[in-house]
């Protein structure tokens, strides 16, 4: 070995330097084994990572009577790095790798990854092997620790997956069945889907399943709430802005881009909308630069989008591009033989989040859902069982337990929660609320969100109004 390792030339100078230096300064751990199985080279990054010294284990043989249970010299430790590499004695010569866990003379547990080198004689055949020690113990823990965060996150996936099922949307009519039979066709395609229903019929729970039941599905969801943002913070949320952070369109990337309340769009900004589906790229505020965009649309409105393409407040479009597949969910007042089904559903999910047993319903309390106009819809009937069930102590949930008084056909709500006295002689209603509306604009600044708020109404319910009595152009 001494001819082979003697000296190398270094540098332009001529000067030659031992390859035994080199070695020895290596950062890697390298040794290397003869042919008569005896350790001829053990460098400085050996000893570190083993524990032993050169002198103890240089000249000492080496044997090994299998690949993982060894006998040496220098003990049972020095198996998992250097053993392996005599196979290459005596199978093919091709490089090899091995990565397994060693033990130093100490007793500490390190990851170690060897790489293994024939060298060859003159005569062709295999006179030394060198292996490269590699402390790969942090590497191997990283390797762990994303394989654990892998496995959570397809558990999560698979969680929601099943959690957003279409067997999981409680339907026994007739209405909801033919709707979601529809949404099963469509979820698998890339089609542009509008869901047309009064709030609280669940249009983002089917939009939410769409999208999980769909090649999409490994991708991100983004829902937006257009009635939630004034037009320009709407616009910088869509499209995302130069100084702030992307917006809907680039974060849904991949994805599906859930758009509530579509029907909520300034007409101004329709056009920008309407340029991103056709392009499909967007610019953000503030820059020219076209960025594109890959994003699976499905958009939800509780208005009449027909109506509003005739009054000019919604383009037409637009509209032929959103309402490629229209779903419609009924309100729960259309489809009682649901209720049942919801609130045995609904029982046992707040039950479960309680920590109580499953309460059983009385004929009075089953009578009052059963009988009751539902507004709200199914969020309604969803708050009103989950306070059923936390002030239900005795096992039977009963009238008193439930949010809703029942009515006789015909009557009126109680003087009690009168807020106005009517005059005798009257008065015109239109110009009623008209005036209110224009006094809630007054007082907010005509900040339309605070406005709404001023009014107990949502700000998409005062948009309507505002524009029912052609007040928009007053409001920024």
């Amino acid at each position: 070995m001494a001819q082979v390792i003697e000296a190398v030339p270094f540098g332009k100078s001529g000067k030659t330097l031992s390859l035994h230096d080199l070695i020895e300064n290596a950062i890697d751990g390298i040794f290397i084994i003869d042919r008569n199985r005896r350790l001829v080279e053990f460098n400085h990054a050996c000893e570190s990572l083993t524990g032993y010294d050169r002198a103890d284990v240089i000249g000492r043989s080496v044997f090994c009577a299998h690949a993982v249970q060894c006998q040496n010299a220098v003990g049972e430790s020095m198996a998992g790095s250097l053993c392996p590499s005599l196979g290459v004695f005596q199978a093919d010569l091709a490089h090899r790798s091995e990565r397994m866990k060693a033990i130093s003379r100490s007793g500490e547990v390190r990851w170690i990854e060897t790489h293994y080198t024939p060298i060859h004689g003159s005569d062709g055949g295999v006179e030394y092997v060198m292996g490269i020690l590699r402390d790969v113990t942090s590497q191997v823990s990283l390797e762990e620790q994303q394989d654990r965060l892998a496995d959570q996150l397809g558990n999560y996936r698979r969680e929601v997956e099943s959690r957003y099922s279409f067997s999981r949307i409680v339907a026994r009519s007739e209405a909801m069945l033919a709707t979601l039979e529809l949404a099963r066709e469509v979820a698998p395609t890339g089609t542009t889907v509008l869901i047309t229903g009064e709030g609280g019929t669940g249009k983002e729970l089917l939009a939410r399943a769409i999208h999980f039941n769909s090649g999409r599905k490994g991708g991100p969801f983004v829902g937006l709430n257009c009635a939630s943002y004034e037009d320009g913070d709407l616009e910088a949320e869509l499209f995302g802005s130069e100084r702030d952070r992307p917006g809907c369109f680039e974060r849904a990337g991949g994805g599906t881009l859930f758009l509530d309340e579509v029907g909520e769009i300034p007409v101004p900004l329709q056009a920008r909308l309407l340029r991103a589906i056709q392009e499909k790229e967007i610019e953000r505020l503030g820059e020219g630069r076209p960025i594109p965009v890959d994003v699976r649309l499905v958009v939800a409105t509780q208005r009449n989008l027909e109506e509003r393409v005739e009054r000019n407040l919604f383009r037409l479009d637009l509209f032929h591009r959103l309402r490629v597949f229209p779903l419609h969910l009924p309100p729960l007042r259309e489809r009682r033989e649901d209720i049942p089904a919801l609130v045995s559903h609904l029982l046992d999910r707040f039950a479960r989040e309680t920590g109580k047993k499953v309460p059983v319903l009385s004929p009075e309390a089953d009578a009052l859902l059963l009988g009751h106009a539902w507004e709200g819809n199914v969020r309604e009937l969803q708050n009103v069982i989950e306070r059923a069930v936390i002030l239900c102590e005795g096992g039977t949930i009963g009238a008193a337990h439930l949010a809703i008084r029942p009515r006789a056909e015909g009557t009126a709500k109680s003087d009690d929660t009168c807020v106005f006295d009517l005059p005798p002689e009257g008065v015109c209603l239109e110009e009623l609320e008209k005036s209110l509306l224009r006094q809630a604009l007054a007082r907010s600044g005509h900040n339309k969100t605070k406005a709404a708020r001023l009014l107990g109404l949502s700000r998409s319910t005062l948009r309507y109004r505002l524009e029912k009595h052609n007040l928009v152009d007053s409001t920024p």
